[in-house]
């Protein structure tokens, strides 16, 4: 399957776990959110592409409104998710970056988030031809980056306490 075909086949997957996993009091927000990840694949498949590894215009606009109505809006899904749809295209994977906590508690559950966010990526299941098992990805890393928001915003209320300021990450404190 080419790098195409499959950034069409991860981004009509996410629109479908956007319906069933996004949260907004307005249901037209959702669907529009929906309709703009469905057009970014319509549009892959319907315009010619000036250079390897680039999305045409069209699916870059596209895109672009669903990051910021993902920005904008708490759907519950975090911007970082549209990422992991492009990479067959774009070669750029999302990343969770280490959230420095101090506390040993926190430091390991964003280890743990980080290496469940791993093994996904790693074990190929955003390729996997089981549609199942793609949608399973694709919520599960929905999930986990939310997870790894809520827990990024503890973090920083707990590095800022008077006791834990100026500490070193509880990984490197030995």
């Amino acid at each position: 399957m080419s790098a195409y075909l499959a950034t069409v086949r991860r981004l009509n997957h996410l629109a479908a776990v956007v319906r069933g996993r996004a949260h907004h009091p307005q249901r037209y927000m959702i669907e529009t959110l929906a309709g703009a990840i469905e057009d970014a694949a319509i549009a892959i498949q319907t315009f010619p592409v000036d250079e390897p590894g680039q999305l045409p215009q069209g699916a870059t606009d596209a895109l672009r409104e669903a990051t910021d109505l993902l920005t904008q809006n708490d759907f519950m899904i975090p911007a970082a998710i549209i990422g992991y749809a492009t990479a067959p295209v774009t070669g750029e994977m999302p990343q969770m970056e280490p959230l420095q906590a101090v506390s040993i508690r926190l430091a390991r559950q964003d280890v743990d988030l980080r290496a469940r966010r791993f093994a996904l990526v790693e074990h190929g299941h955003l390729n996997s031809r089981d549609e199942e098992v793609l949608n399973a990805a694709l919520t599960g890393l929905v999930a986990l980056h939310r997870q790894h928001e809520r827990l990024a915003a503890a973090v920083a209320v707990d590095n800022d306490r008077p006791c834990n300021r100026g500490k070193a990450p509880a990984h490197l404190a030995h």
